[in-house]
């Protein structure tokens, strides 16, 4: 029998989270705190929004609920993927409504029908040819940063923000190997949590919980495994990121009902990746779990103090995917188990957090990861 030690921490010197207690129950259900976080968090970084295969063609769409923004992403006809302010020009009027769609050519308001291109470009303002130093091609629509990598589409809402590889070149170095750009989704799972934003990420820092509450989780990669790396950039700024990996049992293959699969790796997995699954959190609403077979992306976004929407993906090789008898259930099935075992419990500690008796608490020693994000977030937030 294996006995169990605590993982294994790389890189930095740690510690830290030994001496330290945990935010005040406050910080998870104010909403002066939450609407802080937005401007902060979601209004200021590198959001992973969805797959550039979801917007193949010029016209394909889809908008975005980021706290009272509206986002529209939109392939032009040009080929080019864009991000904008989902607003009119004119009187601010929300533009899209719907969540995502095709062939949208012009994008035409409908309160008093100013149209725009799929590129932004405004070319269509009934009455305005008498106004006084109004031109057409100064009122287009806001612009949001848009950039891709591994296939994702990515965007930031600070017009001032660094580029995606400024801002998170570390982690994606760390995958810039792995041709992720050629998987496909092969399943979709969304999710209503009533917990806050943060609980979640908290959550997926550690395996601590692993054990009486994931029990087919911790049969196949035992929450002892593994390694935590990536907490710490310098001795003045944490990471936006952070993870490491858990390592698979016995002769497991993948996170499966059985531990096995009959998926060949995806391409890229070499040597210990075949034996491991790669956990990383990108700060604010990304939740990256990459498996020997495919790739598992969480992502989060706040609807309220104690309400959060998830957006589960499973991404896999196109090439098994074309396979006879190609079937993701056995991955898909045992994480939506998974997951719901984490939003119930997510859910609890919300609930308990409202007490006038929650102060704050300890960290165990497994929790290193979850302390470096709680101190992340007080430093965005002023609060250290």
């Amino acid at each position: 029998m294996t006995t169990p030690t605590a993982p294994k921490y790389v890189g930095r010197e740690h510690g830290e989270h030994l001496r330290a207690t945990t935010l005040p129950g406050s910080l998870y259900w104010s909403e002066d705190v939450l609407r802080e976080e937005l401007d902060r968090f979601f209004f200021r970084s590198w959001l992973n929004v969805g797959r550039a295969e979801q917007l193949r063609e010029p016209g394909d769409f889809l908008t975005l609920e980021i706290g009272d923004e509206s986002v529209l992403v939109i392939r032009g006809t040009d080929g080019h993927l864009r991000a904008f302010y989902n607003l009119c020009r004119h009187r601010g009027t929300r533009l899209v409504t719907q969540a995502s769609g095709t062939k949208l050519r012009s994008i035409v308001c409908p309160y008093h029908a100013w149209a725009y291109s799929s590129e932004g470009s405004l070319v269509g303002a009934p009455h305005t040819e008498d106004l006084i130093d109004f031109r057409k091609e100064d009122f287009g629509l806001h612009p949001v940063d848009l950039e891709t990598w591994g296939g994702f589409t990515w965007i930031n809402l600070d017009p001032d923000a660094p580029s995606l590889r400024e801002d998170i070149g570390g982690f994606l170095s760390r995958f810039d190997r792995f041709p992720l750009e050629g998987l496909c989704i092969g399943s979709r799972k969304d999710y209503e949590v009533r917990a806050n934003w943060k609980i979640l990420v908290e959550n997926y820092s550690e395996c601590y919980h692993c054990a009486p509450i994931h029990p087919e989780l911790n049969r196949v990669t035992p929450y002892f495994s593994g390694e935590v790396r990536d907490y710490f950039i310098d001795d003045e700024d944490r990471q936006k990121f952070s993870g490491g990996t858990m390592e698979f049992t016995e002769d497991f293959q993948s996170m499966t009902w059985t531990g096995y699969t009959k998926r060949p790796p995806l391409k890229g997995m070499t040597g210990k990746d075949l034996n491991s699954i790669y956990y990383y959190a990108v700060f604010p609403n990304l939740f990256f779990s990459l498996h020997p077979d495919f790739l598992m992306i969480h992502r989060a976004y706040p609807l309220a103090p104690d309400r959060t929407r998830i957006e589960c993906e499973f991404l896999f090789d196109p090439e098994t995917m074309a396979r006879p008898h190609f079937d993701p259930s056995d991955a898909v099935e045992i994480w939506d188990l998974i997951n719901r075992q984490d939003w119930n419990v997510c859910e609890l500690a919300q609930k308990g957090m409202r007490s006038r008796a929650w102060k704050g608490g300890r960290y165990s020693s497994q929790e290193p990861q979850v302390h470096d994000f709680d101190a992340y977030v007080m430093e965005r937030l002023g609060l250290e």
